[in-house]
């Protein structure tokens, strides 16, 4: 059966059934899911809500990582920056997170067989798993920000899809999937065209811009552990 590639330039509903989903929030939380696993984080949660979060992350003794608008949430050990994490001890550790447009996105792909989280840092991993595991779909899901489709996530779906066509140049492509390859592609595109790389540049995490830009950079690829489950782990 020919392979199918796919994109949603926003999250489904949540009873969507897909195959293999791969969730794409290039700004930034499954950027910084990708830099927790490659620190050596040995779980990850992702809730959508903030309250949910600070439960499950109470009861599992995880570190609580999250965001709104952009911004800290008070009370959590973190935010949502993947530089936040140089010197921390994340080895064997769980952490939760909740952010304001990827953990929402997670949830919506509840009903898929398979969950990754992609970015531009991970995008040949992501690519090269979501094939190993696909039967005959994968579709590439775009956060957005605050329920508008997001550049940089159309951005970071047209990367992961040229790596799939590069291991499987006879996939069939969506137009939708097509429409990420062009953006990809378009002459000067990149992150910085995002309108909500000018909301984080405002509130100082200009750096996480050059971070989440850099393609292939990290190996890591973050895979639900069981379906319609919150906690992801390092693919095998």
């Amino acid at each position: 059966m020919m392979l199918k590639i796919d994109a949603a330039f926003l999250p489904p509903t949540a009873d969507t059934r897909l195959d293999v989903a791969v969730v794409i929030d290039v700004l930034r939380m499954t950027t910084t899911a990708t830099q927790l696993f490659s620190r050596g984080l040995d779980r990850l949660a992702v809730v959508a809500s903030v309250d949910g979060a600070r439960k499950l992350a109470a009861e599992n003794s995880s570190l609580l990582l999250g965001e709104r608008g952009g911004l800290p949430l008070p009370g959590f050990d973190f935010g949502n920056s993947p530089l936040e994490h140089a010197d921390s001890g994340l080895h064997g550790r769980t952490a939760v997170i909740s952010t304001t447009n990827g953990s929402r996105a997670v949830e919506a792909a509840a009903a898929a067989r398979h969950v990754l989280l992609g970015a531009v840092v991970n995008a040949r991993s992501a690519a090269r798993r979501a094939l190993s595991l696909a039967q005959d779909r994968v579709t590439l899901i775009c956060s957005g920000t605050d329920g508008l489709v997001s550049f940089e996530d159309v951005l970071g779906a047209g990367l992961i899809c040229e790596r799939l066509l590069a291991e499987r140049p006879a996939a069939e492509l969506t137009d939708a999937a097509r429409i990420c390859l062009q953006v990809l592609r378009a002459p000067d595109s990149s992150i910085s065209l995002a309108r909500h790389a000018d909301t984080l540049k405002e509130l100082g995490f200009a750096d996480d811009l050059d971070f989440a830009a850099a393609a292939d950079s990290l190996e890591a690829v973050a895979e639900r552990t069981e379906q319609g489950g919150n906690w992801f782990r390092v693919a095998a």
